[in-house]
């Protein structure tokens, strides 16, 4: 499941992953993202993924890919908060398909993520 955080902020669209993400987590994600984006122009992005325990089922994962994908030049700083254990592999992934800066914060470190990702204008 995965739910918003900081909506009202201008600069920042800011999603907590809980559990293992479905595929039409995925695809509500997905919405609220166009949403908000219609919105905002380049804001900064912030998924906290401390308490992701991943997909359920492949067809999610692939879900989440394509999502990345369409929305690769949307943003203009993607932080994302977890555990170092495969964060870092994974935000060097998202860094390849991203066109804005991507970093990973460990999950202690949610607020000095949020003013990075939110810094970049």
């Amino acid at each position: 499941m995965f739910r918003e955080t900081m909506e009202t902020d201008d600069n920042l669209i800011a999603l907590v992953c809980e559990g293992k993400l479905s595929e039409d987590d995925i695809r509500r994600m997905h919405a609220l993202l166009h949403k908000r984006l219609a919105e905002r122009a380049k804001p900064g992005l912030l998924v906290d993924t401390a308490a992701f325990d991943g997909y359920d089922g492949t067809a999610a994962m692939f879900a989440d890919l394509k999502m990345d994908l369409s929305h690769r030049n949307d943003f203009s700083r993607i932080a994302v908060v977890g555990n170092r254990n495969w964060m870092e592999w994974g935000t060097n992934v998202v860094q390849l398909l991203a066109s804005g800066e991507v970093r990973w914060f460990e999950s202690e470190d949610g607020d000095q993520a949020a003013a990075w990702a939110r810094a970049a204008r």
